[in-house]
């Protein structure tokens, strides 16, 4: 008896899909709130997905794990998509976060350590940020386009006659080739240019949400230099020589072909005092640098920004001069030398041949938003960050135009523990490092900080006590959601609200409910977007039972 061959639409038309654990691999970690009804949603969420785990590996042993490829990660979000039709997508993120010895990976800290010498693994995944949108609209589908830089090569023939010549050859691009040239990749402008020319030939099958530079070691030690976007695990032996590149990542939103071209401006933090045989050269604040981009705003036409990054390049300081590498994409850590870095606003853009112009934007502001300190080396982690941010973004009512995730090098003495102003930082050699990750959003309008007692109160930790206690985070920062005896109550069953109109001055206080503070502070949002609501006075006061 023949048997009918299984078809490809068979198995696709009879088989169940994917169940969400099984497309997901139970890596994920979401500020999505699940069961509220639309108009309860946040006006900023976001969810990271990460790569399943194939093989463990032997972290003890130097063996890194192996994990899906970041491809995956697309058909993941894809899925997610459509199971929660009320959510759409801002921006796509590459992140990074750190694998434990026990293989496990770090999702909801946002803080972590770069050990000197010992076995750091890291796994890329994928962050989407997330807006509220009509459920009954279609939901988006993505898609992403991975551009590495072209190789190219210095001839080095006429170098090797020299007297000095046997330098040469300790060079870590000629111990990577060994031959008579050396190899490294094209600048960001050229890798720019040629995006565009591939776009032209073959155009994107839908329009581009937003592009992103992004980072990936290449080699180690003599190993072969080998790009591979696709691979989502990079593992580092504490110093040996290392090498880096930058991609770009171009994420879209599956469709008809916009036939969009990128385009890209960096705002390089200006020089205010160079460097000499003693110090070190100074640059200009990260206020300084949105200043400047404002200025180019007004002047720009007929393009729509699909990115604000804020992407760290490399500079040198050598016998008093200085070089900012803002257009290389080769990058040679040599394991021995201190490393000097300079965070840059790096804006991409698109223009499309379109009768209508997109509107124009004139001008942008940010806020950073960073998860509070609650002891040496230990800070909220993301959770307690978003739900701070969307408390502040329902209180101002301002809309969100952009979001990006920054990482800063961890610096102990300052109160805060970065030093969110300065643009330049130095990674020293031989030393561990901590690096804190944090939230900066984009607006189109100016925005006045509302009163504290507006907001969930957050107490950071003074690093003048030099302790820090078990229960720091329940009491300092006070987001415990779920009361206990003998514990303090949440900060929303703390909230009194008391209507301090003209004729009511002497009105007693009188505890609300959860739900009555809620449509208070909306209703207040609501009158006013700009000023804080007068009618409407929050008292948040920290008691215990």
């Amino acid at each position: 008896m023949s048997q009918t061959p299984v078809t490809p639409q068979y198995v696709e038309e009879t088989m169940p899909p994917p169940s969400y654990e099984e497309v997901m691999g139970h890596q994920a970690l979401s500020s999505v709130k699940a069961n509220v009804p639309q108009e309860q949603l946040p006006p900023l969420a976001y969810i990271d997905i990460m790569p399943r785990c194939l093989n463990p590996g032997n972290m003890k042993n130097k063996v890194p794990p192996e994990y899906d490829r970041f491809s995956t990660l697309i058909g993941a979000a894809n899925y997610w998509l459509r199971a929660n039709p009320s959510y759409g997508v801002w921006k796509c993120e590459t992140v990074e976060r750190k694998v434990e010895t026990n293989g496990g990976i770090v999702m909801d800290k946002m803080i972590f350590h770069e050990s000197t010498y010992g076995f750091n693994v890291l796994v890329r995944g994928l962050r989407l940020w997330l807006h509220v949108k009509d459920p009954s609209t279609l939901s988006q589908q993505l898609g992403v386009l991975n551009k590495v830089p072209h190789t190219t090569d210095i001839d080095l023939t006429p170098q090797l006659s020299h007297p000095f010549a046997v330098f040469l050859f300790r060079h870590p691009l000629f111990i990577q080739t060994y031959g008579y040239s050396m190899t490294t990749y094209e600048g960001l402008e050229k890798t720019l240019e040629s995006l565009n020319e591939d776009l032209k030939r073959n155009p994107l099958q839908g329009s581009i949400l937003n592009v992103e530079s992004a980072t990936l070691k290449v080699s180690e030690g003599r190993e072969k230099a080998v790009i591979d976007p696709d691979n989502t695990v990079c593992h580092e032996n504490g110093g040996k020589m290392k090498r880096y590149t930058q991609i770009m990542r171009v994420f879209y939103v599956i469709g008809e072909p916009a036939n969009e071209t990128i385009g890209m401006k960096d705002f390089v933090p200006s020089i205010t005092r160079p460097p000499d045989l003693a110090t070190h050269a100074q640059f200009q604040t990260f206020d300084d640098v949105m200043m400047r981009f404002c200025k180019w705003l007004p002047h720009q036409t007929g393009i729509k920004m699909v990115n604000i990054q804020t992407y760290d390049i490399r500079y040198t300081e050598t016998m008093g001069h200085l070089e900012i590498l803002s257009d290389q994409t080769d990058d040679i850590d040599d394991g021995m030398s201190d490393r000097l870095f300079l965070k840059t606003l790096r804006v991409f853009y698109v223009t499309k041949p379109s009768v209508k112009p997109p509107p124009q934007v004139s001008f942008v502001t940010s806020k950073l938003f960073l998860p509070i300190r609650t002891g040496e080396r230990s800070f909220e982690s993301m959770s307690q960050t978003m739900f701070r941010i969307e408390a502040w973004l329902k209180v101002t009512g301002i809309p969100v135009y952009n979001v990006e995730t920054v990482r800063f090098l961890y610096r102990e003495p300052l109160k805060l523990g970065v030093d969110d102003k300065r643009t330049n930082y130095t990674s020293f050699s031989g030393i561990g490092k901590y690096y804190v990750t944090a939230i900066r959003v984009y607006f189109l309008y100016p925005f006045q900080e509302p009163h504290p007692s507006y907001l969930p109160p957050a107490l950071p930790w003074d690093p003048s006590q030099k302790t820090s206690s078990t229960c720091a985070l329940s009491d300092r920062v006070a987001l415990v959601m779920t009361p206990e005896p003998r514990l303090p109550r949440p900060w929303h069953q703390q909230v009194h609200v008391s209507h301090r109109l003209s004729r009511h001055h002497g009105q007693r206080r009188r505890p609300v409910t959860y739900k009555q503070a809620a449509a208070a502070t909306d209703g207040a949002t609501k009158a006013n977007r700009n000023t804080f609501p007068r009618q409407v006075c929050l008292d948040v006061e920290s008691r215990s039972r």
